[in-house]
């Protein structure tokens, strides 16, 4: 099938490729169907494309590639409907992409879960949790740099 976008302009989808959001994404739970497409070439961000809205689009990304140590707690009533065999789940964190780019953040808050063999999946929100909706991305690849660098600087040393 064809979409328009105002991205990306008409692009060819496979329906296999849909994933449905159960409730859609909050703020705009009118949309549930969705594509994810590649934001750049070997970039970790992709984008959440709506297929009937062609102006609706989400930079979105895989939570652990900027927060290795992200624990979410999903009850088993968050993840009722997405259960299936062979339970191929993905979780995807909306990003904020302000024009300062070094405040690009994540909403680690209230991620969305895909199961892959049935693409389906919803946005929840983590109760008792830490977590908010701006971790800062830069602030952590600093952080990661600074330990890469020490490390290099020990080993150097030895």
């Amino acid at each position: 099938m064809k979409i328009n976008t105002t991205r990306f302009g008409e692009i060819e989808v496979h329906r296999d490729k849909v994933i449905t959001l159960l409730e859609g994404v909050i703020g705009f739970e009118q949309h549930k169907e969705f594509i994810l497409l590649d934001f750049a070439q070997d970039s970790p961000l992709k984008w959440l494309q709506s297929i009937d809205d062609p102006s609706l689009a989400f930079v979105v990304c895989d939570p652990w590639h900027f927060f290795e140590d992200y624990k979410p707690n999903i009850t088993k009533e968050q993840k009722k409907g997405l259960e299936s065999g062979k339970n191929e789940i993905i979780f995807l964190t909306i990003a904020t992409v302000p024009a300062d780019i070094s405040k690009v953040s994540l909403n680690l808050l209230s991620p969305i879960i895909v199961s892959l063999d049935k693409m389906l999946g919803k946005q929840i929100i983590l109760f008792e949790s830490d977590y908010g909706t701006k971790h800062y991305i830069f602030k952590t690849l600093k952080i990661k740099q600074k330990k890469f660098s020490e490390s290099k600087t020990k080993s150097k040393s030895i």
